[in-house]
């Protein structure tokens, strides 16, 4: 029988690439693992900044540049995700985290100003290296539960985000900036774990063979735009609201600690959002999950934002958070899905807009904030925001329909 849908083609394309395989979670939490420990190091950069500019006498414009150049290699995301899928990848996820590990740690007690950028370019690029890799791996160890193990990873990289900056304070009290490569000592724990559960086994030590990524780009370019629509859109409330919330409630006279800790309960909800958000899309499919994502978001959020101060607007803020960030691990997979059998490649684009989105949201945030205050441009971006649901109702869906039980026999 023919199928005549292109949610159906999509959906027969990813099958035999599923059936009869099994969840591997011990592949799947220690490559989650892997994620934790290595977006824990590039968190290091805003708490160590002002040290260094102190260290080595920078100005705030120099200082800027310096903490941009670790995101710069970031463009090459979908390179590196093209050969991760023709080649062994297991390498790309094992030693990245704790090359990463090491260039960042050593800023503490790098010489000079040119030391330090030669760090932070080497971090960028086993960065670039190590997320569409990894990305692709969980997939491949999920069986069919990819929206599943797609949250595991995402939330084992939120983790580290939000733990590093208190990892990297306590440290430095401790031991000081010139002792601060002592930091690297749990990248090198995971490394070994990693090598050893995922780097030395056979299951995992290679993709099927891809097909051609011009032609998986050509049979589903008109998906991928829509997904590109989506996740562009949906970066403007979420940078904006990571970026400026806190600048927002001192500006209407919100003191500075509990600012700081609003931010924190925004991004504990997204954390939770990215735990729950894939398997939920495994059950309800993932153009519905983005859907309801997001027209349940942006209400909570304007709400919250009414709220800045109120017990129940930080309620309203962990939801809002929760909700939004909930889209990140169905976004991933659904681009994985999408193209099967280029999975490291179609991983490393959706990285790579997210990282552009990101930038270009709190650039034009900011710029609108001059112009009518920083709570309309706020407001402005969630309602912006909400352009990407016309997007994600004209996706297909993709979530493949559970294998039937066999029947029990009399």
């Amino acid at each position: 029988m023919h199928t005549s849908t292109k949610e159906s083609k999509t959906s027969e394309a990813i099958r035999p690439d599923q059936r009869g395989e099994r969840f591997n979670a011990l592949a799947v939490g220690t490559v989650s693992a892997s994620h934790f420990v290595h977006d824990l190091y590039p968190s290091f950069v805003g708490p160590l900044l002002p040290l260094l500019i102190e260290k080595h006498g920078m100005t705030m414009a120099i200082a800027g540049g310096l903490a941009s150049i670790i995101r710069l290699p970031s463009i090459a995301q979908p390179f590196f995700g093209y050969l991760a899928d023709r080649y062994d990848a297991r390498l790309l996820v094992v030693f990245p985290p704790l090359v990463t590990a090491m260039a960042i740690s050593l800023l503490g007690p790098s010489p000079n100003y040119l030391t330090l950028v030669i760090l932070l370019l080497v971090g960028g690029v086993s960065s670039a290296t190590f997320h569409p890799a990894a990305a692709a791996m969980v997939t491949r160890a999920a069986g069919r539960e990819w929206g599943r193990a797609s949250s595991y990873f995402m939330t084992g990289g939120e983790l580290g985000r939000a733990l590093g900056p208190a990892y990297i304070v306590m440290l430095i009290a401790a031991v000081g900036l010139g002792n601060l490569w002592v930091a690297v000592l749990p990248a090198v724990a995971v490394t070994a774990l990693s090598y050893f559960q995922v780097g030395s086994g056979t299951s995992l030590a290679r993709p099927p063979i891809p097909s051609g990524l011009r032609a998986a780009l050509a049979a589903e370019w008109r998906s991928l735009l829509l997904l590109s629509g989506v996740i562009l859109f949906r970066a403007l409330v979420i940078a904006s609201f990571q970026t400026f919330y806190v600048a927002y409630l001192t500006s209407i006279g919100a003191a500075l600690v509990f600012a700081g800790m609003a931010l924190t309960v925004y991004e504990v909800g997204g954390v939770a959002g990215a735990f729950l958000g894939g398997p939920l899309s495994d059950r309800l499919g993932r153009r519905t999950m983005l859907a309801i994502s997001q027209v349940a978001a942006g209400p909570v959020l304007f709400a919250a934002l009414m709220l800045p101060e109120h017990p129940v607007g930080l309620a309203l803020l962990a939801l809002g958070g929760l909700l939004a960030l909930s889209a990140g691990p169905v976004q991933l997979t659904l681009a994985q899905e999408l193209m099967p059998r280029n999975r490291s490649a179609a991983a490393g684009i959706m990285m790579f807009l997210g990282f552009e989105g990101n930038v270009l949201a709190t650039i034009a945030i900011g710029f609108i904030a001059d112009v009518v205050g920083l709570g309309t441009a706020l407001t402005w971006s969630i309602l912006t925001s909400m352009l990407s649901l016309p997007f994600t109702l004209l996706l297909p869906e993709t979530r493949v329909q559970p294998v039937a039980k066999p029947e029990s026999r009399s």
